[in-house]
């Protein structure tokens, strides 16, 4: 089962994405934002993260590019969220593997998940 870590400020966000992506068949971490990001995929191995663009005193984008320029976590594939799409796209993506404008459509955002994850790990959208 594939594991994947969910950081972003909005609570009811984070609940309903564990559920979304739980029913999925996706183990799935919640995280509120922090700069130790490096602690939490020590800590849980995710195989792919996701996080808000902007999280109070956090930038998903910032992390975002430490991970992708770090050779222990590169390989992890991101993606960003934002309900800033033209802002996002006006900065750069930071080294993403995929940005994901809200409100998030579910449906294609678990498609992307299992295109980034490594493949003979399928998953269905329920």
């Amino acid at each position: 089962m594939s594991r994947i870590l969910v950081l972003d400020d909005d609570r009811d966000l984070l609940g309903v994405m564990q559920e979304i992506l739980s029913l999925n068949g996706f183990d799935v971490v919640t995280s509120a934002p922090t700069y130790d990001i490096n602690e939490l995929i020590s800590i849980h191995h995710p195989d792919l993260i996701i996080m808000d663009y902007l999280m109070n005193d956090v930038n998903g984008g910032e992390l975002c590019s430490v991970l992708k320029n770090d050779l222990t976590t590169q390989h992890i594939p991101v993606i960003l969220l934002s309900a800033y799409e033209r802002i996002i796209q006006s900065l750069g993506n930071y080294g993403c593997d995929l940005f994901v404008a809200k409100p998030i459509d579910f449906s294609s955002l678990v498609y992307h998940i299992n295109n980034l994850l490594p493949k003979g790990k399928d998953y269905e959208y329920h």
